[in-house]
């Protein structure tokens, strides 16, 4: 008897959380980004807040997020329960754009898409032995799939939350609407 297994699996949760008003969420990250200064970890160009865990209007978001990781962790299968570690936001106006970067030992690293514009760019994910795969399998195969694409990607909308492993490499290409930003907010929770 034959079969394929897969021996080796990568998690990747998407849900659509129609419960957030988009709309309002969006005028309170400006209005934020207004007065904190931010800082400069995978963004190139636009803004990438500090940590907003404990901001009020964020308050409702971090209890979805807990509860879809709760849902993903079904599958997962972590120990403990899931604490919300750090949350900031992301404003990326045209061309701005977040490196390939991973989030490290977190448990769950996750982004939601609070406002996206036509052509503001997907978000990639890169196979955990990204060099060896595109090294292997450059050229060489008929069509990507789940066993030989060096990297994925998937669609940035509104109202989408991504869960995934925090060691997973990600980067999100640039905005190119010239004239409405991209607003997402990212984080990090581990299991405890």
């Amino acid at each position: 008897m034959s079969e394929l297994q897969d021996i080796f699996k990568v998690p990747l949760y998407k849900t659509n959380l129609t419960n957030i008003d988009n709309k309002n969420l969006a005028k309170q990250c400006i209005d934020f980004s207004r007065k904190d200064k931010g800082r400069v970890i995978s963004n190139v160009g636009g803004y990438q807040s500090s940590n907003i865990q404990n901001v009020k209007f964020v308050s409702f978001l971090s209890s979805s997020i807990l509860k879809a990781c709760t849902t993903f962790n079904k599958d997962f299968d972590l120990k403990g329960s899931p604490v919300l570690n750090e949350m900031w936001m992301n404003i990326n106006g045209y061309k701005d754009n977040n490196h390939t970067h991973n989030h490290g030992a977190t448990s769950i690293s996750g982004v939601y898409y609070v406002q996206t514009p036509s052509k503001c760019g997907p978000i990639f994910f890169w196979h955990p032995a990204y060099d060896l795969v595109s090294l292997t399998y450059n050229n060489k195969m008929n069509n990507f799939n789940a066993y030989n694409s060096p990297r994925w990607y998937l669609p940035s909308e509104a109202g989408l939350l991504y869960l995934f492993p925090g060691y997973l490499n990600h980067s999100v290409e640039p905005n190119m609407n010239k004239t409405t930003k991209r607003i997402s907010i990212s984080f990090n929770v581990f299991f405890k």
